[in-house]
């Protein structure tokens, strides 16, 4: 960990810079303690990823896809009174499968209870390479109290997916 980071107690979140940088054991993945769906894999930190930690997690195959994090903002050095903007940072490896079936749901509640849903089109994205997904964007408070909901929540097929890696999720200043 470098200097400009600090680990939370729980060492699922950091600091990096003003942003906030998720490792995928901070965030709950549905079916990711089980070995016949998720894998845990390592990351080099010379991969061209935006998030400076070497763990991440490699979908194999679900039929739902089901993940979701929270922030509490008093756990956090964000700055009142600022917009952020919430990414999942994920690469598709070659033969990812069943992402073409249709858009994928992406969900945040922002501290103040407002709902924001997308749809993102996760066929479209280049092999191999690191992608900023963006889940959405909210803005810290004056008392920096709540919390930030996210998610990638289902998908609207019964089709099997696979060959997807997350490393977690990047929240950063909105520019």
């Amino acid at each position: 960990m470098s200097q400009q980071q600090q680990a939370s107690d729980n060492h699922k979140h950091w600091d990096c810079l003003g942003a906030i940088c998720i490792s995928t054991k901070g965030l709950d993945i549905v079916w990711g303690e089980d070995s016949r769906y998720w894998k845990q894999v390592q990351i080099p930190k010379d991969d061209g990823t935006e998030l400076n930690y070497g763990e991440g997690m490699e979908l194999l195959r679900v039929c739902w896809l089901e993940i979701r994090g929270t922030l509490n903002l008093e756990e956090t050095h964000l700055l009142p009174n600022m917009t952020y903007k919430l990414f999942y940072i994920i690469k598709f490896k070659v033969g990812a499968f069943g992402w073409d079936e249709g858009p994928v749901p992406l969900h945040l509640v922002t501290p103040d209870g407002h709902q924001i849903k997308r749809n993102d089109n996760f066929g479209i994205y280049l092999k191999n390479k690191w992608h900023k997904v963006f889940g959405g964007e909210f803005t810290v408070g004056s008392t920096r109290k709540g919390n930030v909901r996210f998610a990638i929540n289902g998908f609207n097929t019964s089709c099997w997916k696979g060959g997807m890696v997350l490393h977690g999720v990047l929240i950063e200043p909105k520019k």
